[in-house]
């Protein structure tokens, strides 16, 4: 019974935030499938008997620091042109760093599901 009370508390906060900064910041479909497709990959990789959920976690935390650093080399290396543009980077620095709480959120459920 702790963990799911544990786990609506948690996603409670992460929504109150989501909801006061908005919600559209926090969708971007590229991001989510390449956390999602990074985390299985990784699962099926590791493949230890019964310890899926879990992998899936990990995976899903290491892809989203990789997808990160991936869209800041993309910003860098002026890949979209939005280098020096204010009013481009921030949104695009915002969508780089998605892939960290797509793969935040991934992990806090594989802890619950575990």
């Amino acid at each position: 019974m702790k963990k799911p009370v544990g786990l609506l508390i948690i996603f409670g906060i992460i929504f109150g935030a989501v909801v006061i900064v908005g919600p559209k910041l926090f969708n971007d479909i590229h991001s989510l499938l390449f956390v999602l497709g990074g985390a299985t990959g990784y699962s099926l990789i590791k493949s230890k008997k019964g310890s899926c959920v879990k992998n899936i976690g990990d995976g899903g935390v290491y892809f989203g620091w990789l997808g990160t650093l991936i869209g800041f080399i993309s910003i860098a290396g002026e890949r979209f042109d939005v280098w020096g543009d204010v009013d481009k980077l921030g949104p695009a620095l915002a969508v780089a760093m998605l892939t960290i709480f797509y793969g935040y959120l991934l992990k806090l459920l594989a802890i619950t599901f575990e």
